[in-house]
């Protein structure tokens, strides 16, 4: 009997032994995972932080591209609102204007030059 029971307890102890050995793998089992979740954490916030920094460049190249196309279309609207063909109508007659006037005056010297004479 006591044979036995000096078997069991010698059975008992075996398995007791290989539970110790599966308890020490799953704790560095959860170690391990423990150090995955703190690493993917720590990557998170680190693209977190990233992605913000990009986001804040690309809006800031955004930013000044559509100023520019607003620039752009005020200055197409205006070109648009522009009567061309009246424009240069008037240039001309103002030109022809101008032409006349000038000859008028040059007349004139002319005339008072010669009478003076």
């Amino acid at each position: 009997m006591f044979k036995e029971l000096n078997d069991n307890l010698n059975s008992i102890n075996g398995e007791v032994t290989k539970l110790k050995t599966a308890v020490e793998h799953i704790d560095t089992a959860k170690s391990a995972a423990q150090a995955a979740v703190n690493a993917a954490n720590t990557t998170n916030t680190e693209f977190k932080e990233h992605l913000q920094k990009v986001t804040k460049a690309v809006d800031s190249i955004l930013k000044s591209h559509q100023d520019l196309i607003a620039s752009t279309k005020n200055l197409t609207t205006t070109i648009k609102a522009i009567d061309f063909p009246k424009q240069l109508r008037l240039i001309k007659i103002i030109s022809i204007a101008t032409g006349a006037i000038a000859l008028i005056a040059t007349l004139l010297i002319l005339i008072l030059v010669l009478r003076h004479k």
